[in-house]
């Protein structure tokens, strides 16, 4: 179940896995944040790409899941629970991809420059929602003061996020590609 092959397959899969979504988390950074895109086309693109991010993280986990419930020996079969722990820990390893990405673009815009842009957008929004003023200036004040989180915070935060959300995908793929053990009938 958890041998040489298993922590091949982990790595790769987490690895492939991670660098889509690593390239998804830097275009929607740059969309939502850093472009100079009106709000409609901002709010219409960014909901294409996390609709797509989506469809392609749960058809890459299925795949990487079939793949190796297709090489797991016919006699013992694939469980339920080896999917699980596949799919889980494939998931943990994309978050850590994620996460050190993440940090590497904040590092190369500037944090202040991210929280800048922000603030813009922050302001663009104000201006759409009437009798708000006291909201949003609450909002941006709280921006501008926080202070910029560590590589380590966002590493911990990509981690979380993909726990939850490969741990909800693994519960559901690991049923699809179960495989029951083969008894050869021997007489």
């Amino acid at each position: 179940m958890i041998d040489k092959g298993f922590w091949n397959d982990v790595l790769r899969d987490g690895a492939i896995l991670g660098c889509v979504m690593a390239l998804s988390r830097f275009f929607e950074s740059y969309v939502l944040i850093l472009s100079d895109m009106s709000l409609q086309a901002l709010s219409l693109i960014s909901s294409l790409e996390m609709l797509l991010a989506a469809v392609v993280f749960i058809w890459l986990v299925y795949r990487f899941a079939r793949r190796r419930s297709l090489s797991a020996d016919p006699s013992v079969g694939y469980s339920y629970g080896s999917g699980v722990i596949h799919i889980f820990v494939v998931s943990l390893l994309a978050g850590v991809v994620v996460g050190l990405a993440n940090a590497l673009f904040m590092a190369i815009i500037g944090y202040e420059a991210f929280v800048e842009s922000y603030v813009d957008r922050i302001m663009q929004l104000s201006q759409i929602v009437p009798g708000s003023e006291e909201l949003f200036t609450t909002l941006i004040e709280q921006v501008e003061s926080s202070p910029a989180p560590s590589v380590f915070d966002r590493l911990l935060n990509s981690m979380n996020s993909y726990i939850i959300t490969g741990g909800i995908t693994a519960f559901i793929v690991a049923s699809k590609v179960r495989r029951e053990p083969k008894i050869e009938n021997r007489e």
